[in-house]
Formats: structure tokens, C-alpha cells, sequence
């Protein structure tokens, strides 16, 4: 779903892009939410959790207990440590209240938190690589 939003996103009328900080507000929301919906579905696959919830967890914090004795596999910790101060960061992080700010004409320069396209393509890419590199070593076991 997040590559579909990304995509549509990315296809936005070029008038409506320049400047407007409103295709930003509608699309990054969903964004994220897919792309974290995505990571913790992975985050229960890497812990092997059984029976799956409702809902995925939005990251390694929210993850269910395991049974007594069971550890955790060292990558929860390392995913930790993204979702703190890694690219994941940023994504994990809620998104300001309102719009983003609006960019003036002929400057690139912007002051803003709000997530826009580049942050969340560069966020797909790494789940995408992150997601084959832990699904070929869960197939080793």
C-alpha cells in the first residue's frame, strides 16, 4: 500500500507540487502508517509471535511479551536503536499537528519535521532492504 500511495504521490499534478505544503499533508500520513503497519508485521515475524494481534505494533516498545525463558533475537535491539536515532526515527516519530510549512518561491530551504516524499521513499527502500535481509536468515532456520 505505501509503494501504491508513494507512487500516486510522486505523480502529483507538478502545479500542485511546487510549493504546496497540502499534497504533503495528505499523502505522508498514509504513508507512514503503511510503512509502519509493514514494520511491525516484520517485528512479529522476527520475534515468531503466535497468535498474531489485530493490529501490528508501531514499534519495538509495543511488542508483545514472549513466553518465560524465551529471549529476544538480537536484532529487536538493534531496530531499537533505528526507531531512536536512526533513519526509522524520524518516521516513528508523530507527525506535528497541521500542515507542514509552505516553501516559498525560489527557495529550496525549509525548516520542518513533517515528513515529504524523499523521507518516505528513503524509509521504503531500507524496510525493503531490511525485510530481505532478516527474510533470508529467518529461511535459514
Amino acid at each position: 500500500m505505501a509503494s501504491l500511495l508513494l507512487d500516486a504521490w510522486e505523480g502529483a499534478p507538478e502545479h500542485l507540487m511546487a510549493g504546496s505544503s497540502a499534497i504533503d499533508a495528505a499523502y505522508a500520513p498514509a504513508v507512514r502508517l503503511h510503512l509502519l503497519d509493514a514494520y511491525g508485521w516484520f517485528l512479529l515475524a522476527v520475534q515468531r509471535i503466535s497468535p498474531l494481534p489485530g493490529t501490528p505494533p508501531q514499534g519495538v516498545d509495543q511488542l508483545p511479551d514472549r513466553a518465560a525463558g524465551i529471549g529476544r533475537p538480537g536484532e529487536i535491539e538493534e531496530y531499537r536503536r533505528l526507531e531512536r536515532e536512526g533513519w526509522l526515527s524520524r518516521l516513528c516519530a508523530p507527525l506535528p499537528a497541521g500542515m507542514p510549512a509552505r516553501r516559498r518561491p525560489g527557495s529550496l530551504a525549509v525548516s520542518n519535521d513533517y515528513l515529504d516524499i524523499a523521507a518516505c521513499r528513503e524509509c521504503k527502500d531500507h524496510f525493503e532492504a531490511l525485510f530481505a535481509r532478516m527474510s533470508d536468515s529467518l529461511d535459514e532456520y
